[in-house]
């Protein structure tokens, strides 16, 4: 693979990013010297206006050199004149004399050259600065040289180009690489320490020497003992000791004190001339500054703190760099804008959990690696996972619709007989969210709340005149609940549960509706048509035609600014969000999707975008299928066992990684969003006992809803009316606990992908 320049340059400003927000000072400047791509004027100027003149000259020597242009010859030319005149302000002139000697020779004088600025430095006579140059307040001297500086790199063709930092999205490297290793995060160390790693490796490669060691310093993570012996042969043993220091203290251990007393040794000797080791190699016939560097490395290997540091992972060569432009290829050809823009680097929010893998869609031409196949966790109890049924006091008709709130501090719920359920807890409650290593007894679980205001209101929507037909539907907005049951569409308070509005008729009937950036809302009816209300002016912006069925789901993008929609025939809209338009349609029904004991039907249930808004997860009541957003093309197929009923609800994780689904036998299967592999099937007929007088023998989940920022976390609302929250025991999720089983082989689940 050939790696063109541009993609280094781009991986460089990543890992500039990177440094900055990990506070790896020293690397990040080496770093913007060594690679030349980016001037920091802050950190320049800073270091002017600190005094440190040698640090502003060393950083402008890496970007340009006197001889350049005119504009670098300039910008030496007035760094030399400040730190003359405050030298002379500090010696009386004896290390004014230094610098005009050493620094002025550097400063050629070019044919447009005159000598009018050095007359303002200088008396010929006595090589004294004027007293015009002279500061008591160095402050406003310093700052007026920025100013100046800073106008010469905005026209200085060797630095005008190199002075703005691309936009980039907050830990963008750190996301490219959570999309790529999909378990390094739940190892020692993790992610972060794997990242550097690869940045070890291209800086080694790029022979950004300065920068590769000063890095291994800063973040700890691997112990250069080459480098070391390399500055010890050269006889650097401050440089030596500096490294060792970054690492451990002679005080840590015997270890770490006898290294540094080895190093004082060497010092000692430092007089005597390099001694090579006889042919036999023996420490008896070595010299003793041989014995030295020998003992050192010894040492090294047996110190507890360096000992496992000592090894650098094997990886193939440039491995960040493929990584990354294999990624960013993957990541531009499914976005709106073809670009490989470093603005266009992924956003991943959950670098603390299981990542979000594209390692199966990078290398899906390559040759296949052996599967580790393995049987799916399986959940027949509610002692084997954390459960908890809400407390409910109103009618047991089946839930329709099920949400949570987009924080995730209260969930809601839509029952068939149009009467609204919401359960609250308090943020400091709301511990069982978050992952726990350890088993959750019952009475560690908060006691969440039906909510129900002082006012004694309840949410009931309007109901249509034929409930057999009646489809229903909520959307949230702030403090607002949009609801529909196939009356008119009522707008609720959900703090006081006070009906504020209804609009809509009830022929056509409204079916489903989402809020649209813009303050649009889509409503889709029962007759095919899509209506895009505008809520500030309450008028109808657009009405969409496409659909001849009833809609049944739709779903917007912001990624690609457009909208899907399904209707009961099965069929599949795109629209464009900006001009309206009809962009493609598909037919999603297949014939290779039929089972023998299921009957085929062509019924869209739900649609849903994944996190990345880029792919699309199409419901059936037989199967489910990710489809690619802007072509509405089906990419991957999955039916489900010849022994599971019809699909009732699919939603995505919060992360994407994973698709829960539920059926009507009362099971919920877990599967990867990847490869459709099954990796936890959860049992709910043993969750709930079904009431007396319910008609229902078994509760079932009609609905399931996903956590919005707990990927592990579940809500199922059940057909006894009931609702129930699931989470696993262990902290790595719902699969973790299955046992391994490496049978040689490919992975042969008896679930179909096609």
């Amino acid at each position: 693979m050939i790696l063109d320049e541009k993609n280094r340059k781009n991986l460089v400003f990543l890992i500039l990013q990177f440094f900055d927000e990990e506070g790896y000072e020293e690397s990040l400047h080496l770093l913007e010297q060594d690679s030349r791509v980016f001037f920091d004027f802050s950190y320049f100027s800073n270091a002017i206006l600190n005094g440190n003149f040698k640090e502003a000259d060393d950083y402008l020597l890496a970007f340009t050199r006197p001889e350049a242009n005119t504009y670098s010859r300039k910008m030496f030319f007035d760094l030399f004149k400040r730190k003359l005149s405050e030298a002379s302000d500090r010696s009386g002139g004896s290390e004014a004399v230094n610098i005009f000697s050493k620094d002025l020779r550097r400063i050629p004088v070019l044919k447009d050259d005159s000598f009018d600025d050095l007359v303002e430095v200088i008396a010929v006579d006595d090589m004294r600065i004027l007293e015009g140059t002279c500061c008591v307040d160095k402050a406003p001297g310093r700052a007026k040289l920025c100013v100046d500086l800073h106008k010469l790199a905005e026209s200085n063709p060797c630095l005008c180009d190199k002075l703005e930092f691309p936009r980039l999205n907050i830990s963008a490297l750190m996301s490219l690489i959570s999309l790529i290793c999909p378990n390094c995060s739940g190892r020692n160390g993790g992610l972060k320490e794997d990242l550097i790693c690869l940045i070890l490796q291209f800086l080694y490669e790029a022979k950004y020497k300065n920068t590769l060691h000063k890095l291994e310093q800063e973040t700890k993570v691997f112990f250069n003992l080459n480098y070391l012996a390399e500055v010890m042969k050269l006889g650097e043993y401050g440089k030596a000791e500096e490294y060792l220091g970054a690492f451990t203290d002679s005080k840590d251990n015997k270890y770490s004190k006898a290294m540094f007393l080895e190093i004082q040794k060497l010092m000692c000797l430092q007089s005597t001339e390099w001694e090579v080791a006889t042919a036999s190699g023996s420490l008896d016939n070595m010299s003793p500054k041989i014995k030295l560097h020998a003992s050192v490395a010894m040492l090294a290997k047996k110190n507890p703190v360096l000992k496992d540091k000592l090894k650098f992972p094997s990886m193939e060569k440039s491995r960040l760099l493929t990584l990354m432009k294999q990624t960013m290829d993957w990541w531009t050809s499914r976005t709106c804008n073809n670009s490989s823009s470093l603005e266009n680097v992924p956003v991943v929010s959950y670098l603390c959990g299981t990542p979000f893998s594209l390692k199966k869609k990078i290398n899906k031409t390559g040759q296949r690696k052996k599967v580790v196949n393995y049987k799916p966790n399986e959940i027949n109890d509610p002692s084997q996972c954390n459960a908890l049924i809400l407390p409910d006091y109103f009618s047991e008709e089946m839930i329709a619709r099920l949400t949570y709130s987009p924080s995730g501090d209260y969930i809601l719920a839509l029952a068939e007989d149009a009467t609204h359920k919401l359960w609250t807890w308090s943020s400091s409650q709301n511990e069982f969210c978050k992952y726990t290593p350890r088993i959750l007894k019952e009475n560690v679980f908060p006691k969440p709340r039906l909510h129900q205001p002082q006012s004694g209101k309840t949410m009931k929507n309007e109901m249509a005149a034929s409930v057999q037909n009646s489809t229903s539907c909520f959307a949230i907005k702030g403090s607002y609940l949009f609801s529909t049951s196939g009356g008119k569409i009522a707008v609720f308070d959900v703090k006081s549960f006070e009906k504020v509005a209804a609009f809509g008729s009830p022929t056509p009937m409204a079916t489903y509706f989402i809020f649209i950036p813009g303050d649009l809302l889509a409503v889709g009816l029962d007759d095919g048509s899509i209506f895009i209300h505008c809520l500030s002016s309450r008028k109808v912006k657009e009405k969409l035609e496409g659909h001849d069925q009833k809609i049944t789901c739709i779903a917007f993008s912001h990624c690609f600014n457009v909208l899907v929609s399904s209707d009961s025939d099965g069929k599949l809209c795109l629209w464009s969000t900006k001009s309206w338009v009809k962009l493609t349609s598909k037919n999603s029904t297949r014939k290779f999707c039929t089972r023998s004991n299921h009957e085929s039907t062509s019924l869209v249930t739900h649609i849903q975008f994944d996190p990345y808004q880029i792919e699309l997860l199409v419901v059936h009541e037989g199967w489910i299928g990710i489809y690619e957003a802007r072509t509405l093309d089906c990419r991957l197929q999955w039916v489900p066992d010849e022994s599971d009923t019809s699909i009732t609800s699919a939603t995505y994780s919060s992360d994407g990684e994973i698709i829960y689904v539920g059926f009507r036998s009362g099971f919920i299967k877990i599967v990867d969003s990847r490869t459709f592999m099954t990796v936890c099937r959860i049992n709910l007929t043993s969750f709930t006992q079904p009431s007396p007088n319910n008609i229902r023998l078994e509760a079932y989940p009609t609905v399931v809803a996903a956590h919005p920022s707990h990927p592990s976390q579940i809500s199922a609302g059940l057909s006894n009316g009931k609702v129930i929250v699931l989470q696993p025991l262990w902290s790595g999720g719902w699969g973790e606990a299955a046992p391994l089983e490496d049978n040689g082989g490919y992975s042969n689940d008896s679930d179909h992908s096609y």
